[in-house]
């Protein structure tokens, strides 16, 4: 019975401390392959001048830089479905700086027709707005604020004047600068050491709290064995109990159960 408990001991031990060594030889992560990709096979009009990777927060990000016209939208840089290293990734992140950029100015006059209840100008400012937006085809954009009202003086069927309201502004554009733009892709599912990394539970110190029982459980078996074990020194053998001796007269001494006296008897 003894060995089992010994042999069974000796391998909780074993285990435990095998469990520690492990735990603290981490695997490293391999880091993915960078692959480089042709302009053809990209999906975006434009192609990526970098391709990098960084680990946070136990994934791993994919980083694209790129270099564009000022007028370049994210929408199309942005690849949909993008896999990378066997998993999907959608996009996390956007930075970007502009390089390059010249602003152009000019000063902007339009005119719009419109009905006023009123032939007062003063009053007739109350139906129109105090500015408007305006862009054109050649990027100029901005807004334009109300200058003066002209308005009609003939009566309309509906009780209103007919008005030209007078706008004039400064707008303007960006011609052609370079925007540097960086994406982010992420995992679309977060792993699980992720999760555990930011609950603050490390798959080293996860195993090394399993070693640390294991080694209790076999020190609290060892001492419970030792406890149980009877001494060798407290089972000894038994010593042999003499009989007392019985001093009887000569003549008293009984023979098979029957005296002298009781023979003479019969004869």
């Amino acid at each position: 019975m003894k060995k089992p408990v010994i042999v069974a001991l000796c391998c909780l031990l074993a285990l435990g401390t095998a469990t520690a060594a492990f735990a603290e030889e981490p695997t490293p992560t391999p880091a993915p392959e960078l692959v480089e990709l042709s302009p053809e096979d990209t999906a975006p009009p434009f192609y990526p001048d970098s391709i990098s990777w960084q680990e946070d927060g136990g994934q791993m990000l994919v980083i694209k830089q790129y270099s564009v016209p000022y007028d370049t939208a994210v929408a199309d840089l942005t690849e949909s479905g993008m896999q990378w290293g066997g998993s999907d990734y959608t996009l996390w992140g956007v930075t970007q700086s502009v390089e390059g950029g010249v602003t152009e100015e000019k000063e902007v006059m339009q005119d719009f027709e419109l009905s006023v209840r009123s032939a007062d100008a003063e009053t007739a400012r109350n139906d129109v707005k105090e500015s408007v937006a305006y862009d054109d085809e050649y990027g100029f954009s901005g807004s334009l604020t109300l200058q003066d009202i002209t308005i009609g003086e003939t009566l309309q069927a509906d009780s209103t004047y007919m008005a030209t309201a007078h706008y004039a502004g400064t707008v303007t554009r960006t011609e052609a600068g370079t925007v540097h733009y960086t994406l982010l892709y992420a995992p679309v599912s977060v792993p699980v050491v992720a999760a555990a990394a930011e609950s603050g539970i490390t798959p080293a110190l996860l195993i090394m709290g399993i070693a640390c029982a294991l080694l209790f459980i076999a020190v609290l078996l060892i001492i419970t064995h030792l406890l149980r074990k009877e001494p060798s020194h407290a089972a000894g053998p038994a010593k042999p109990t003499t009989a007392p001796k019985v001093y009887v007269p000569s003549g008293d001494i009984v023979l098979g159960g029957r005296n002298e006296d009781d023979d003479e008897e019969n004869l």
